[in-house]
């Protein structure tokens, strides 16, 4: 039996596959940077409205303990019933709170591993960059210098 011949990789597919390496990698970095900014955006937003929605409990919460208050004081129809409905939004508040929680923490979790994602693609095209670069240069042979005797 004949052993078959290892074939040997050309020259231009060698050089086609290192520029599409690098291509991908720089397609990767735009995309992590766009990624970046967009889930910043949205942790930014998040952080907004999670504020705002514990602004309005610290409202509501105080409302509700004047209008318990002025229902121990005087107990009609109309103190229960503002009783009753300021514990109904401050429940509805609390649960919105958790659930811009919990969307903003897994947004920020997906956000620091976006910007390290992004901090690796940057080192390899930097490094990348850095190489060709000093390809690039001629290398100029330095003569020697004769020593005196």
């Amino acid at each position: 039996m004949a052993a078959k011949k290892a074939t040997v990789a050309k020259n231009s597919v060698i050089a086609k596959t290192i520029d599409s390496s690098v291509s991908n990698l720089e397609a990767a970095l735009a995309k992590a940077d766009k990624a970046v900014v967009t889930a910043a955006r949205e942790s930014k937003k998040l952080l907004a409205e999670s504020r705002r929605m514990r602004k309005r409990r610290a409202s509501l919460a105080s409302k509700k303990k004047r209008a318990v208050a002025a229902n121990r004081k005087n107990s009609t129809a109309d103190t229960r019933k503002a009783v009753k409905s300021l514990t109904s939004e401050l429940a509805a508040t609390a649960k919105a709170i958790a659930k811009v929680t919990a969307t903003r923490s897994a947004v920020t979790t997906e956000l620091a591993a976006l910007k390290q994602s992004q901090k690796a693609l940057a080192a390899y095209v930097k490094g990348i960059a850095a190489a060709d670069r000093k390809l690039a240069k001629t290398s100029k042979k330095k003569r020697r210098v004769k020593k005196k005797s």
